[in-house]
């Protein structure tokens, strides 16, 4: 049986990346209001999430696939902005703030791009890119 041009394209790297690159441009337009670039938003994040500063480099390296140095340097833009606190252990009201309002429009913005689609067809697609991300993941460990 041969494809044709009604069918669904299979995944690949061309089609992830052209997904990523579509929601990257929605995702940055929404950080664009908080002067945040989006590896600042992943560090504000980990934050937020209760990490410390070794637990947060250590989700901004494996995640973002970024070396120490550029992970803390993340750290120490939050902190200088008034995001963070010195010792990056806790958000600023002000972090705290912007994170929620990024938070709730990520939410709404989720709601919009998958809301509609079947949950086992979500389910699916996420089970792919998790093998998708671990293979990835061990090519570049074995390099």
């Amino acid at each position: 049986m041969t494809a044709t041009a009604t069918s669904a394209p299979l995944l690949n790297g061309q089609l992830i990346g052209i997904t990523y690159h579509a929601i990257a441009a929605v995702r940055d337009r929404l950080l664009a209001a908080s002067n945040l670039t989006f590896h600042q938003s992943v560090a504000l994040k980990a934050v937020a999430d209760g990490l410390d500063s070794a637990g947060a480099v250590d989700r901004l390296t494996s995640t973002l696939k970024i070396g120490e140095s550029e992970a803390h340097t993340l750290l120490d833009e939050l902190a200088d902005a008034g995001l963070i606190d010195g010792a990056r252990r806790s958000l600023t009201d002000k972090g705290d703030s912007l994170q929620r309002e990024f938070t709730d429009a990520v939410t709404e913005l989720t709601e919009r791009l998958y809301g509609d689609l079947p949950a086992a067809e979500r389910e699916i697609a996420a089970r792919a890119l998790a093998h998708v991300t671990a293979r990835a993941n061990a090519e570049l460990a074995a390099q």
